[in-house]
């Protein structure tokens, strides 16, 4: 017969520990680093976008 593997409702979680294979700070120190560069560029765009001709573009 074959086997069944359950994902929420198994009783034995020692044989699955998600913690050994992923690590997320790597994950969230990317996501801030980009949220960081995008929101530099915003600021940066709307301190400096205007004396380079930005307002010509609209």
């Amino acid at each position: 017969m074959a086997s069944t593997t359950t994902w929420g409702g198994g009783s034995d979680k020692s044989g699955y520990d998600m913690s050994l294979w992923y690590d997320s700070r790597p994950l969230k120190i990317g996501w801030f680093a980009m949220l960081g560069a995008v929101g530099a560029e915003v600021v940066f765009q709307r301190v400096f976008g205007y004396s380079h001709g930005l307002d010509s573009m609209t």
